[in-house]
């Protein structure tokens, strides 16, 4: 299977970045792009890349390390993602929108920035736009004088957070969408924003471009547009189809384990580069062909490069399954402890997390959201409060004057240590005052003179021989491990491999609260199942409830795996030395409606929550990633439940899921058979599939087949595969996939 990526996305890149003034090469920032003069050896181009640095506002943005996105429009009242071509807009009536609440919410989890979706692909513009009546004035919010980019926008500056706006360029229903016209007009829609609502922090573009109401698409003037935000908000990063900021490739929320801010291009002049934007589909785009590949800036890829530039990743994941809110993933957001693991491996892989929590229909944060961000934030603070190195001593096989070996714990991330001018590595060993117990790390490089590191390691002692603990390649503004605990009274860092002399800016070890996990062979089971806990601290101790109250230390102790039986949501918290407690988790475990068979081997990368998901009653949202769906590829669906005795028979059904951008497609037919010894089969029953095979919106479709007078014991389902995709498909040719989350029997 061929999986998808948003198509809002699909584009992502960049276009213009402005040449700084250009200053000798002599071991000094080059500023955030530099040109590569022909016939120059492969060591002076990478003394060049290690001295490409960010400009002023990549590198204030860069600090922010966690921005947030709200999407919500009139996809949230349609239960849409992408919205659909018609002016529609009465749905829109948000009852209890509080913009202060969703500030609060960002300020509380340590978000800085607060990305507001002013207009999505629908065209709702969530301002009172003088240039369309698809607005927010023309919905019942407010009666006709809502605003809420102004609600949002003065939120911000009253709470002290950043404030940014995502503004679409692909308008499903403007007239003037697929002509000259139309850039005329979203430079209007542009202006209107950047000029009525105070700083913009951050202007968000994507590359979506599909078709208006005239069946076109359009050519967008990508460079008026960045000249327009430089002259009205010359503070703002532009990103990520932009020349400030990239996509970092996926909508995973991680990133790179070699994430380079540095990479190659091939323009030789910043008019060469505006010229040449990745979203023009123009052959010598100053970006890689694809910002999904692994190596996007190391050397075998930069020493083939005509010129260099700064040009940093920002990595976007929704704190749900879906960017808007959808009432079925309520139980789907994403925990404290995923959204710590995200945070580890973007801010903690040299990006800017970009997390997305959309407001449900009342226009609230849902508590759900709430919960999660509060729980990250829990772990984070908890984790880094203090730097067990803070007071310890630091010393290196060789320093430059001004630079020494000290500076990396100093808590400041613009001093730092550097061997020597000449030197590409170094050895700096950092003793503690006293044996400290740790699990996580940290480095830190002072970008403003370039990212330069290529490959490090570090060991510990605690008084005997050196043993090893992480290492890596890249390390840039941030890089983060965890690891289990270890003791050490000293920790030697090794910079093994440099693109000229490292300077290595901050060393930190903390000790993480301790962490409980629930165990099992899956969320759904049969006849019983056990389940385990865990923790990843030796001297933490265990407690659980059953009963759906929040466990604590007075809690039934975990000694052994708990046996259940029946539908049951197991909490447990661990709690480490002098009482540091952890944040609790829940997982529900259901039992299955009935035994069943699976005649049909499921794709293991998509096993959903078990082998009872087929009937173990819950259902799964619109994201095949849900954790609720079994996957199949390329081949029919046949299972046979028994419902234990012959029993009356009203209703058959089987939910089956339609994502044509992932190559997962409806069955062409669901047939039912029933049998009351499970071996004689009677006629089968058909219900085809009713659902255009090109439908773009993502389908939830159960197949339906209702019964009189009837009974049986046995029910065999037999989905049909539709064969090959489509040759307009993402994956054409390619077998369909299907994907099953419930088979009900009522």
């Amino acid at each position: 299977m061929i999986t998808f990526t948003r198509f809002r996305m699909a584009c992502a890149g960049a276009a213009v970045l402005l040449m700084m003034q250009a200053v000798a090469f002599a071991q000094k920032p080059l500023g955030n792009f530099v040109v590569i003069t022909p016939g120059e050896s492969p060591e002076e181009i990478i003394r060049k890349a290690a001295n490409v640095t960010p400009s002023r506002l990549q590198y204030e943005w860069q600090k922010l390390e966690v921005t947030g996105f709200i999407h919500f429009g009139k996809n949230t009242f349609t239960n849409r993602e992408w919205g659909t071509r018609d002016s529609t807009i009465h749905q829109f009536n948000p009852t209890a929108l509080d913009a202060a609440q969703w500030v609060r919410t960002f300020k509380d989890a340590g978000i800085k920035l607060m990305i507001l979706v002013a207009k999505h692909h629908d065209g709702l513009c969530m301002w009172p736009s003088k240039y369309t009546t698809m607005t927010i004035a023309h919905t019942p919010y407010k009666n006709g004088t809502g605003d809420l980019v102004k609600e949002v926008a003065d939120a911000c500056r009253k709470a002290g957070l950043k404030f940014g706006v995502y503004l679409s360029p692909w308008d499903m229903n403007e007239q003037t969408y697929g002509s000259d016209a139309y850039n005329e007009h979203f430079r209007n829609q542009l202006t209107e924003l950047l000029t009525n609502y105070g700083d913009v922090a951050e202007v968000w573009f994507d590359g979506a471009c599909g078709e208006g109401p005239n069946g076109k698409k359009q050519v967008y003037d990508w460079n008026s547009y960045y000249a327009l935000i430089r002259r009205l908000q010359p503070n703002a990063v532009i990103a990520v189809t932009g020349p400030d900021v990239r996509w970092v490739g996926t909508e995973s929320g991680y990133g790179r384990k070699s994430e380079w801010s540095v990479l190659p291009g091939v323009a030789t002049n910043a008019d060469d580069i505006a010229a040449h934007s990745q979203q023009t589909n123009v052959n010598g785009a100053f970006v890689p062909g694809s910002l999904m590949d692994e190596d996007l800036g190391s050397r075998k890829i930069i020493t083939k490069a005509s010129s260099l530039i700064w040009y940093p990743a920002e990595t976007d994941v929704s704190i749900r399954p879906g960017w808007f809110y959808h009432e079925a993933e309520d139980d789907l957001v994403a925990t404290p402890a995923k959204l710590v693991d995200i945070y580890f491996n973007s801010v903690g892989l040299n990006g800017v997390l970009l997390l997305n929590v959309p407001p449900d229909k009342r226009g609230l944060i849902h508590e759900n959201d709430i919960a999660s961000l509060r729980g990250m934030r829990y772990i984070l603070d908890e984790t880094f409060r203090t730097n067990l190195a803070s007071d310890a001593a630091a010393r290196a096989t060789e320093e430059q004057k001004g630079r020494e070996a000290k500076h990396i714990l100093d808590g400041d991330s613009e001093t730092y240590w550097t061997p020597g001018e000449a030197r590409t590595g170094g050895t700096l060993e950092v003793r503690l005052k006293r044996p400290r117990t740790f699990n996580t790390l940290m480095l830190q490089e002072n970008i403003l003179v370039g990212q330069r590191v290529e490959k490090f390691h570090c060991d510990y002692s605690n008084g005997g021989a050196w043993k090893p603990l992480v290492e890596g390649t890249t390390i840039g503004y941030k890089r983060l491990f965890r690891f289990p605990e270890v003791t050490a009274a000293s920790v030697r860092i090794t910079i093994d491999e440099s693109r000229t002399n490292p300077t290595l800016a901050s060393f930190g070890i903390y000790m993480a609260p301790p962490q409980a996990s629930i165990e099992s062979a899956g969320s759904s089971f049969g006849g019983s199942t056990e389940v385990r806990l865990a923790t990843d601290q030796k001297q933490a101790k265990l407690y659980y409830a059953l009963d759906g109250r929040t466990p604590n230390a007075r809690s039934t102790p975990y000694t052994r795996p708990i046996r259940l039986e029946r539908s049951t949501t197991v909490a447990a918290i661990a709690i480490g030395a002098g009482g540091r407690k952890g944040v609790p988790v829940r997982t529900r475990f259901n039992k299955a409606r009935y035994a069943y068979e699976l005649k049909t081997e499921h794709n293991k990368a998509y096993p959903g929550s078990g082998m009872y998901t087929l009937v173990d009653g819950v259902l799964g949202a619109k994201n095949f990633k849900d954790g609720r769906w079994m996957g199949f590829d390329g081949r029919d669906v046949e299972a046979v439940i028994d419902l234990g005795a012959v029993k009356e028979i009203h209703t058959l059904s089987a939910r089956f899921l339609q994502d044509v951008g992932a190559g997962i497609f409806l069955p062409a037919s669901v047939e039912y058979a029933l049998s009351d010894d499970g071996a004689a089969f009677g006629r089968a029953h058909v219900v085809t599939n009713t659902v255009p095979v090109d439908e773009k919106e993502i389908v939830v479709h159960p197949f339906t087949q209702t019964m009189t007078n009837t009974a049986a014991r046995y029910v065999r389902v037999r989905a049909k595969n539709m064969g090959a995709c489509p040759a307009w498909s993402i994956s054409p040719g390619a077998p369909s996939w299907l994907f099953a989350d419930e088979f009900i029997i009522e």
